[in-house]
C-alpha cells in the first residue's frame, strides 16, 4: 500500500468538518470589553474575563454562527486557524481578544473498521494522524492469527489489501488513514496442498515463518517407500510474469501470472539440499509421483479386472466338463 501513490498521503484529523462540534473560549484581558456583563470567570488580572460559549456545531455547509461576528467558514480549518480568524474579526469590537477553539465532538474525521475484528465500529482520527495498524489495534485486533488475516483499505473507489503479518514485519510500510476510509479485516487462511505418494495427502496450513519443501514433506510423513518416485517431486505454482520470463524466455503468453511446474530429484544428494532451500507459498500444490513399478502394477491390476470375467467363465466351463466326465 505504501508504494502506491494514491495511499501515500493521508494525515491526521486536524481539519474541522461538517458535523463537528467545537468549544470556543474568549479571553478579554481588560474590563469594559465586548463580553463585559456576560457570565464569565476571572482570568487573574483585574477586570479580565474568560467566557466559554456553549458548544457550536458546524453545519452541513461547513459554517458556524459566532456572536458579534456572524457566519464564519469552519470546515477545512484547524481549531487554531479558526480561532485566529474569529480573533481577527472580534478585534473590531472586543478589547484585545484572545480566542481558543477546541474540538469537543469529532464527527467529520472518522473511519470505519469492520470484518473479523473483536470490536468493529467507527473511530475518530485525532490530529496526530492514526495509521492502519493503530486503527486495527483500536478495533480490538484481528480474530485470527496475523498470517491468516488480510487488511483491506478502501478510499473512494480504490481498494488495496495486505496481509497483517507482512505489515507487522515492516512497520515502515504502515500508512496513515484519512477521514472516510473503510478498513475491512478478513480471515483468509494460507494453505498448501500435498497430493500423490506422500504419507498424508491433504491441505495443510502454511505457517507464518518460511516453510521449505523438505519441511513440508516431513510434515506430511515423507515419501511413501512403497509407492513414491524420489525423482518425481513436483511443485505447481503461479509465478509473476517477470519470474516466468526469467525461467523460460519466450514462454506462453497470458496474464500477469503464469503457471510454472518445478521438478525435484531426491534421488541425489543435491536434490535434498534444493528442497531445503525452496520455500513454499500460499496455494502451492506439491505432487509426489508414483514409481514406475507402481504404475506397472496398476496397469496389471487394470488388466486383471478386464480379463477376470473371461477367465472365470473359462474356468467354470472347464470344471463342468470335468464333472460331466
Amino acid at each position: 500500500m505504501s508504494t502506491d501513490g494514491f495511499f501515500r498521503g493521508g494525515g491526521g484529523g486536524g481539519a474541522l468538518g461538517a458535523g463537528d462540534a467545537i468549544s470556543v473560549t474568549v479571553i478579554e484581558p481588560t474590563s469594559g470589553g465586548l463580553f463585559t456583563g456576560i457570565s464569565s470567570a476571572s482570568a487573574g488580572g483585574e477586570g479580565s474575563k474568560i467566557v466559554t460559549l456553549p458548544d457550536i456545531q458546524i453545519d452541513g455547509g461547513g459554517m458556524i454562527v459566532f456572536p458579534f461576528v456572524g457566519r464564519v467558514k469552519a470546515a477545512g480549518k484547524t481549531p487554531t486557524q479558526l480561532g485566529l480568524e474569529i480573533e481577527s474579526k472580534l478585534k473590531e469590537n472586543a478589547v484585545q481578544p484572545q480566542v481558543l477553539v477546541r474540538l469537543s465532538a469529532n464527527l467529520a474525521n472518522r473511519v470505519v473498521v469492520g470484518g473479523d475484528v473483536k470490536s468493529p465500529g467507527e473511530f475518530d482520527i485525532t490530529p496526530a494522524g492514526e495509521t492502519l495498524l493503530q486503527l486495527v489495534t483500536r478495533a480490538g485486533g484481528p480474530a485470527a492469527r496475523p498470517s491468516d488475516t488480510v487488511v483491506s483499505l478502501t478510499r473512494g473507489s480504490t481498494t488495496r489489501s495486505v496481509r497483517l503479518h507482512a505489515l507487522l514485519q515492516s512497520p515502515s510500510s504502515d500508512i496513515r488513514v484519512q477521514k472516510g476510509d473503510f478498513i475491512n479485516v478478513s480471515t483468509v487462511a494460507r494453505t498448501y496442498l500435498m497430493l500423490g505418494a506422500s504419507g498424508t495427502s491433504a491441505e495443510f496450513p502454511l505457517p507464518a515463518e518460511p516453510l521449505s519443501l523438505a519441511g513440508a514433506l516431513g510434515r506430511a510423513g515423507g515419501l511413501n517407500d512403497a509407492r513414491a518416485d524420489a525423482k518425481g517431486i513436483f511443485v505447481l505454482r503461479y509465478e509473476p510474469r517477470a519470474i516466468a520470463d526469467q525461467l523460460a524466455p519466450g514462454g506462453p503468453g497470458g496474464g500477469a501470472f503464469v503457471p510454472v511446474v518445478y521438478q525435484f530429484d531426491m534421488g541425489s544428494a543435491g536434490g535434498f539440499f534444493l528442497t531445503d532451500r525452496f520455500n513454499l507459498r500460499q496455494k502451492d500444490i506439491v505432487y509426489l509421483s508414483n514409481a514406475g513399478s507402481v504404475e506397472l502394477s496398476k496397469m496389471l491390476d487394470l488388466f486383471r479386472m478386464t480379463v477376470s470375467p473371461v477367465l472365470t467363465g473359462a474356468t467354470i466351463a472347464k470344471t463342468g466338463q470335468t464333472f460331466g466326465q
